[in-house]
């Protein structure tokens, strides 16, 4: 049987890191019912060319977004984020299941920019996209140890262990 093709529809699309310490504390935002449509590309860029990466590949994320506001909307989202010149880390499956080879998790960071607060006609919803650089390497993990992508080289980067909890002495 041959491969089906990609279809979106339960997509877990992550910006940020669950962080409960800090400081700052922060909390990862889940992007998917404020979006409409997910891009992870990369392109030939002659100005990041070099003697290990001949091509000189640039990437982004980008996130076809539906703008709303108030509690729990896609402004609080991203602006709880940091706002424009933040860097934060993402993550990108095709479903929220576990990684595997028919279901692989891709993630890196990226920088955000500035987004439009509204921009409709009567009414019409306020649609942007939130084109973001990844800054650094996207890692693809398909359930047996993550692989970093970079031009048209890659290197395997074992699994990382899962941490043991700490025990605080009474």
């Amino acid at each position: 049987m041959a491969a089906r093709p990609i279809k979106l529809i339960d997509p877990w699309i992550k910006l940020g890191v669950d962080d409960p310490v800090g400081p700052p504390i922060t909390e990862a935002v889940d992007m998917k019912c404020f979006a409409k449509g997910v891009h992870l590309m990369g392109e030939e860029d002659d100005a990041l060319v070099t003697f290990c990466d001949p091509l000189g590949y640039s990437w982004s994320l980008t996130l076809d977004l539906l703008m709303s506001i108030g509690p729990d909307s896609c402004d609080e989202a991203l602006q709880s984020l940091g706002g424009p010149g933040t860097v934060v880390p993402f993550e990108f499956a095709y479903t929220n299941d576990p990684a595997s080879p028919t279901n692989p998790h891709w993630s890196g960071t990226v920088m955000l920019v500035a987004y439009p607060i509204v921009d409709a006609q009567v009414n019409e919803p306020t649609e942007f996209e939130l084109e973001m650089d990844v800054i650094g390497e996207i890692m693809r993990d398909d359930g047996g140890g993550a692989m970093a992508i970079s031009g048209n080289h890659t290197h395997t980067v074992p699994p990382t262990p899962t941490p043991e909890p700490e025990t605080v002495a009474a």
